[in-house]
């Protein structure tokens, strides 16, 4: 989809690969975008062009008020990049329903969610929907339980949508690894928190994602690496054994809490 001219929302605007994609998509003409996150200090407003927009998406009534002021600002969604989410590095300890329900409200209900209102929205025009999922919704990262399996299930979801979906939209499935962000220090609320590998930076993670939906793809995964090893550890499952077992010896501080 050519992304000139296009009404575009962008979810985790704020910071790491969201900031990054914003610069980007600040360069197209006559494109309106409005950039989403909880604070938005950092987002820059361009007038008629960047709409800041601070909203909790982890609820289904921040999503609907975000489609609600996107209709009053721009009229109409075209593009829908759902990039917002979080992760927690933890041993699993405890019974806690709520802190379940934080980190699945933010990382599957709401893009799923999300979809469904473009859907609703779109009114049979054409339109695309991008989601970053990780390859650690394709890869098991120990110490990151939980957010490996909000990523895989929203893997399977557009996995299996992509049956039923309708010609009018466009699904790009990202699947970023490790990015060189603050976005593992927030998972831990430690500095320095070691790194899954492989890793690359935001930039390069925004580039391929704006890319992939301007061509159109189903799946975009930015990291060469990872795209020649995922069929290499699917074919021996050993070899998916032992980089889970290598990454275990990375959080080992926090498995041993």
């Amino acid at each position: 989809m050519n992304l000139t001219g296009k009404n575009i929302v962008l979810t985790g605007a704020s910071s790491g690969i969201g900031k990054e994609m914003l610069a980007i998509l600040c360069t197209y003409d006559d494109v309106k975008i409005i950039a989403v996150a909880r604070h938005i200090e950092n987002i820059l407003q361009i007038e008629n062009k960047v709409y800041p927009l601070a909203v909790d998406i982890s609820t289904k009534e921040g999503v609907d008020k975000l489609f609600e002021v996107a209709k009053e600002m721009v009229g109409h969604v075209d593009v829908f990049i759902a990039n917002a989410g979080f992760a927690y590095l933890e041993k699993i300890s405890e019974a806690d329903w709520q802190h379940l329900e934080k980190i699945y409200s933010l990382n599957v209900f709401s893009p799923i969610y999300s979809l469904e209102k473009l859907l609703v929205s779109s009114r049979d025009k054409p339109v695309a929907f991008a989601c970053t999922i990780s390859g650690a919704g394709l890869v098991s990262l120990p110490a990151y339980s939980l957010y490996c399996s909000t990523k895989a299930a929203l893997h399977h979801f557009i996995r299996t949508y992509r049956y039923e979906q309708d010609k009018n939209i466009q699904i790009t499935s990202v699947y970023p690894v490790a990015t060189r962000t603050g976005f593992f220090d927030k998972a831990t609320g430690e500095k320095e928190t070691p790194l899954p590998f492989p890793s690359q930076d935001a930039v390069t993670v925004a580039r391929k994602i704006i890319s992939g939906i301007e061509k159109g793809k189903k799946n975009v995964y930015p990291s060469v690496l990872f795209r020649l090893f995922y069929p290499i550890g699917r074919a021996f499952p050993f070899m998916l054994r032992l980089y889970s077992l290598q990454e275990k010896q990375k959080v080992k501080k926090w498995l041993d809490k």
